[in-house]
């Protein structure tokens, strides 16, 4: 009758996965059940073929109602397994509450036709048969095979239509265990003497399981406790959302505290935080996300402020790692999902960037975290996402503003400034995204496309011809630190063909303050002939002693004390430029808005002038046709 050589070792193979499965972590999320159905009606579907295939080579001996009833249960378990593998697909796209209306009353119609059908069966006779010449196939017994392969149809259909909603990989593993199962639906029915379905099916769950529904996908390395990826799966069900409530704690200065103690003792203390959260907490869900960073997940009626004051309790107490006391605190922030209606990579990028905030913050208490500050941190991961596709596309834009002779106010220099632009071609103020690229260490890249384009319009543009010295160039103290500055800057100008004196470095007063640590860097930028100018003087950071120290070659006022003493005119700002005149400074002035006080700085001893008075920054293409038109026409700025 019907070979079985391959069914009992496929449903060994299932008892595995699945005592697998149950021995580590599950999320529960709705992928997860959708796939505990799919493999307990695989291992019922096999079961019942096996009992059904033994009482079919027995009906002899057995009472054909017995017999008759264990067929009814092979196939209804059969059309289930089918149906769940669509279901599968349909839940892995985010389609199971909305969207393709059609393709769920479809798929629900085929399959409530086809159970009904099998059900009917021990009555008409229409899918099989049982008499006392044993088993027979009906006429529709083709329905089991019509059925899967309009399910397989259908899940190829919405997996094709909803591809951009999963990641690559996943759209092709889901692809391949549909192809599997119709190569299984076809060498069924040419090969209808063998039970090799089971195998195929096998092979498809094999898939998903690796792809999708291996614990270990959902697992941090640091101990049992899910990944970022766990906790954006298990946001993406509405209903987690509804009734929950996230607290997140994160160790104060993580990187800093990792750096004194090391790495094998931190993830030693990592691994004995999450194993206490796990004891301490065996109803609520843990979640590593990273950079010590830690959040618990729960319904929104649990003791919350109980778990907040046990979790910070417990780090007033030493964590030991190999004999080493890990000292740390912890601060913490919290989200009431029902606030949140935005994606769930949404969710995860504004915990995470709160957590970050509040581990560099001085402040250990709690934040329950509000609209208003949800709505803030949603702009600021709004503008590293602009910063990060300007770097990634080099659309780095760069702006100039004129520098004036303060005595005949015509262009002598510029100050190039770095823009970024919104999904709307918007300017974004540097204001917001330069503290951005200084805390996640992009300010370097963006300083090279700056000064990458800067030698680019030198090279093109004839400056010295349309009466231009120099360009300033802005330096963070982030950059400042970085030891391959001096080098890389130095083979840009080589790439470019353009001389260090055409290059002044603008340096903050910020920067003075960690001067041992740069000191080599400004050293070596002196060495390659590039001129400094020390920018934003006067906001609080330096003093005449300081600046002696470095070769700077001119001194910027900040426009504060530019503005300050405009309001209330004293002795002390023009003390001071005499003071930087006499020591062979150039003295810049910033934030000039009248003539009145152009004439001022000039009657003080600034050499140079910039501001509002004489130009905005300007686009490359604008500020070249300024320089153009103004030497065309011999006239001053």
């Amino acid at each position: 009758m019907w070979n079985m050589d391959f069914v009992l070792p496929s449903l060994l193979v299932l008892a595995v996965v699945l005592i697998f499965y149950f021995v580590r972590p599950r999320l529960p999320n709705r992928l997860n059940g959708t796939f505990l159905f799919l493999i307990v009606s695989d291992i019922a579907t096999i079961f019942t073929d096996i009992l059904a295939t033994r009482a079919d080579n027995a009906y002899q001996s057995l009472p054909l109602w017995l017999v008759s009833a264990l067929n009814l249960l092979f196939f209804v378990a059969y059309i289930l397994r089918s149906f769940l593998f669509l279901r599968f697909a349909v839940v892995l796209v985010k389609q199971d509450r909305v969207g393709f209306a059609w393709l769920r009353v479809l798929s629900y119609f085929v399959f409530l036709v086809s159970e009904i059908i099998v059900f009917s069966s021990p009555l008409t006779g229409a899918v099989y048969t049982v008499d006392a010449m044993g088993y027979h196939r009906g006429p529709l017994y083709v329905i089991l095979s019509l059925s899967s392969f309009v399910f397989l149809i259908l899940g190829i259909c919405l997996l094709l239509r909803f591809r951009k909603r999963i990641r690559k990989s996943a759209l092709i593993s889901a692809m391949a265990y549909h192809v599997i199962l119709i190569a299984g639906n076809v060498v069924r029915i040419l090969l209808p003497q063998y039970l090799v379905m089971n195998v195929f099916c096998l092979l498809a769950i094999l898939v998903i399981f690796l792809a999708f529904e291996n614990p270990d996908l959902y697992i941090t390395d640091r101990g049992r406790a899910f990944n970022t990826r766990a906790f954006t799966d298990w946001l993406d069900d509405p209903q987690h959302r509804k009734n929950s409530r996230v607290l997140g704690f994160a160790i104060r200065n993580y990187n800093d505290e990792r750096s004194m103690y090391g790495g094998v003792q931190m993830d030693q203390g990592l691994g004995m935080m999450i194993a206490w959260l796990g004891k301490q907490f065996p109803n609520l869900l843990l979640f590593y996300l990273r950079g010590g960073n830690f959040c618990v997940a729960g319904h929104e009626d649990a003791d919350w402020e109980h778990i907040r004051g046990q979790i910070l309790e417990r780090f007033q107490d030493s964590w030991q790692a190999e004999s080493v006391d890990l000292n740390l605190s912890a601060t913490c922030v919290e989200i009431r999902l029902s606030d949140r209606t935005d994606s769930p990579d949404r969710i995860v990028n504004t915990l995470i960037y709160a957590l970050d905030e509040a581990g560099d913050s001085a402040d250990i208490e709690q934040t329950l975290m509000s609209e208003e500050t949800l709505r803030t941190i949603d702009r600021q991961i709004e503008i590293k996402r602009y910063l990060d596709t300007a770097l990634e596309n080099n659309a780095v834009e760069v702006f100039f503003q004129p520098i004036v002779d303060s005595h005949t106010h015509q262009i002598v220099a510029a100050e190039a400034l770095a823009r970024i632009r919104n999904d709307r071609g918007e300017l974004v103020p540097p204001g917001l995204f330069i503290p951005i690229a200084e805390k996640n260490g992009t300010i370097n890249l963006l300083g090279e496309q700056v000064m990458r384009k800067v030698c680019a319009f030198i090279r093109t543009y004839d400056i010295h011809g349309m009466g231009l010295r120099w360009i300033n160039v802005n330096l963070s103290p982030i950059q400042c630190m970085h030891s391959n500055l001096p080098g890389l800057f130095a083979s840009i100008l080589r790439e470019y063909g353009v001389l260090a004196e055409q290059i002044h470095l603008e340096i903050t007063e910020e920067s003075m303050i960690n001067y041992t640590k740069q000191e080599k860097q400004i050293e070596s930028l002196l060495q390659f002939g590039f001129q400094l100018s020390l920018d934003d003087y006067g906001s609080g950071f330096s003093n005449l002693h300081q600046v002696k120290k470095i070769a700077f070659s001119n001194i910027k006022l900040d426009m504060k004390i530019v503005w300050d003493y405009f309001s209330s005119r004293d002795t002390l700002l023009p003390s001071l430029v005499q003071a930087f005149r006499q020591l062979g400074f150039s003295i810049t002035a910033e934030g000039i808005e009248t003539q009145e006080m152009a004439e001022a700085m000039e009657d003080i001893g600034c050499d140079y002038l910039q501001g509002y008075a004489f130009s905005k920054p300007l686009p490359i293409d604008d500020f070249a046709k300024v320089l153009r038109s103004a030497g065309a026409d011999q006239k001053n700025f």
